[in-house]
């Protein structure tokens, strides 16, 4: 359902932009939207169809009948991301990602038409080291994925918490693949340590697994930090989970809202969208119906869906920190690039014309500074990251006695003193501390 959430975003955008008469008034934009099935074949099969213009894809060969594609908006989970970029690559193809946050990715040797709507894990890894700094916490554990992403986080952290003096009495590798042994064993060494503060490098269903384990062994009175908010919002969600999460920081960075997308949402209607292939999926997944001509059948106490129901009332879980609408973004950088390439006048070959262009001379796409129809503003640095700050959010409870995330301040890596970013927090924040957050004296 996220993921469909999303892809509605990126047509959002799309048939805004069409709409504006400021932004390319003289050409409709079109799309087409292909689904992976999060699998490495799939990815690149997707991605071949896609450059080729063949549903059979022959490498080296491309016929597209119709006008010149652009680029390609969308992404696949870190451990295709690679994988995809250097293809993409190979065919000087611009790629603008929504998720993909490896570092590795900046490289614009070997990923030179690589962009991304968001900041990098590396980014996002020395924003966590502010916050360590910021609340003079000196006696801290991490907790990091055998991956690329807990590895090169971990390491970057390490590294800078090092120099600051800050002492790391743990730092624990969780497998990616399932284990409740391996789970156990890591639990078991939390426990025998006395550092509270806890630097988490985690999916959320690993996350998961350590919190239920604590639970269970009734060890509490950690100061959890995550640099993903989504992962704490559904770590937020475990049952009981407040016997564990006495304090929780996350950081969420700023991204443009795509206003009246919620309403475009509530209008949705399968009769209304005949070409929409996912449509029926996800109108079963969100109303917990089945269609009558898919499952004629069917006995009992079965739902069919009708087609009516409305989205209004279906809120996507943790909206607030989910960012459903992170193709927006995209969409609108290709756009401002397609501008400024037929607002060029240069005769040096930089220039093209957008009904017979390659893909290759998009060049303004690494260069875009806009403004989004919400006021945000976007560029990029020269690493192909989006130039942005970071929300700081604190898991709170309600007087229901249920946790929620709360913006409680702000961090701008584009703005230091020295080796320290600008932090501002809201003033009178009470951020409570067990005395293993400082240095224990030996």
């Amino acid at each position: 359902p996220w993921g469909y959430r999303v892809a509605q975003s990126f047509v959002f955008a799309v048939e805004e932009i069409n709409r504006s008469p400021q932004l390319l008034p003289n050409l409709t934009l079109g799309f087409s939207i292909r689904n992976s099935g999060d699998s490495v074949r799939g990815a690149l099969r997707e991605t071949m169809g896609f450059l080729t213009g063949q549903e059979e894809p022959l490498p080296n060969y491309t016929c597209h009948p119709g006008p010149p594609r652009a680029a390609m908006v969308g992404d696949t989970r870190s451990s295709l991301s690679v994988s995809m970029a250097r293809l993409l690559g190979l065919y000087k193809f611009p790629q603008v990602s929504y998720s993909s946050t490896l570092p590795s990715l900046s490289d614009k040797i070997q990923f030179p038409s690589f962009l991304r709507t968001l900041a990098s894990d590396l980014t996002s890894s020395h924003v966590m080291t502010q916050l360590v700094l910021h609340f003079q916490w000196s006696w801290v554990g991490i907790l990091a994925q055998d991956d690329d992403y807990g590895q090169q986080a971990s390491s970057v952290v390490t590294q800078e918490l090092d120099q600051a003096g800050v002492c790391i009495e743990f730092d624990l590798q969780v497998p990616s693949q399932d284990s409740l042994e391996k789970t156990e064993a890591i639990v078991l060494k939390m426990q025998r340590c006395t550092a509270k503060v806890v630097l988490v490098f985690l999916s959320s269903s690993h996350f998961q697994l350590i919190l239920y384990r604590l639970l269970d062994l009734r060890i509490a009175g950690q100061v959890w930090v995550s640099p993903e908010a989504l992962h704490m919002a559904l770590a937020l969600s475990v049952p009981h989970v407040s016997q564990v999460l006495q304090g929780s920081f996350s950081l969420l960075f700023h991204s443009s809202q795509a206003r009246g997308f919620p309403e475009y949402l509530a209008q949705l209607r399968p009769s209304r969208n005949p070409e929409d292939m996912f449509i029926e999926s996800f109108w079963e997944s969100t109303f917990g119906c089945t269609w009558p001509h898919r499952n004629s059948t069917a006995t009992g106490d079965v739902k069919f869906c009708s087609g009516n129901e409305s989205l209004r009332e279906r809120e996507f879980p943790f909206q607030e920190v989910s960012n459903i609408d992170v193709a927006y973004t995209a969409v609108y950088s290709i756009a401002h690039a397609l501008q400024d390439l037929i607002a060029c006048e240069r005769g040096d070959g930089a220039c093209a014309d957008p009904q017979r262009f390659q893909p290759w001379q998009l060049h303004a796409l690494k260069k875009v500074h806009f403004k989004t129809p919400d006021g945000n503003e976007v560029l990029f640095d020269a690493n192909g990251d989006l130039v942005t700050k970071f929300d700081v959010l604190q898991g709170q409870k309600t007087l229901e006695g249920r946790f929620h995330l709360v913006p409680i301040g702000m961090i701008d890596p584009g703005v230091s003193l020295g080796n320290r970013m600008m932090v501002h927090l809201k003033e009178g924040l009470q951020v409570s501390c067990p005395d293993a957050c400082m240095t224990p004296e030996l």
